[in-house]
């Protein structure tokens, strides 16, 4: 899964360290951790900033679900590309899984993904 889907996930619905938070016992670990939704907006900025996250235009929801949609399909195509002993589908995969890294544009991020799709459903053995 793309690190960047992770770490947007943890930010947002987890938690971030916060100085000067109330511990909390858990099962005997004391946690000093406080949620992301409680940091002020210039807080939340830096964090994700800090990360590579622009936030000039809102969190970017359309390419966090591209991202997970497209690297999962390429994880599939790789798994059953390294199975089957085939190269296409393993290369295209690969593709799938990387090129979000590259593509900065929500509308590319899609054409794309929708690109490398169709090319593995019309390159299939």
């Amino acid at each position: 899964m793309n690190i960047k889907i992770l770490l947007s996930i943890f930010l947002l619905f987890v938690a971030i360290p916060q100085a000067g938070a109330q511990p909390v016992n858990a099962d005997g670990l004391t946690t000093t951790l406080q949620g992301f939704g409680s940091l002020s907006p210039d807080q939340k900025q830096m964090v994700l900033s800090t990360y590579g996250v622009d936030t000039s235009q809102g969190f970017p929801v359309a390419k966090i679900i591209a991202w997970v949609i497209f690297g999962g399909i390429g994880t599939i195509a790789f798994i059953y590309g390294k199975k089957m002993q085939s190269f296409k589908p393993m290369l295209i995969g690969i593709g799938l899984i990387a090129y979000p890294y590259f593509v900065n544009s929500t509308l590319w991020l899609y054409v794309v993904g929708v690109g490398l799709t169709s090319l593995l459903y019309v390159w299939r053995d």
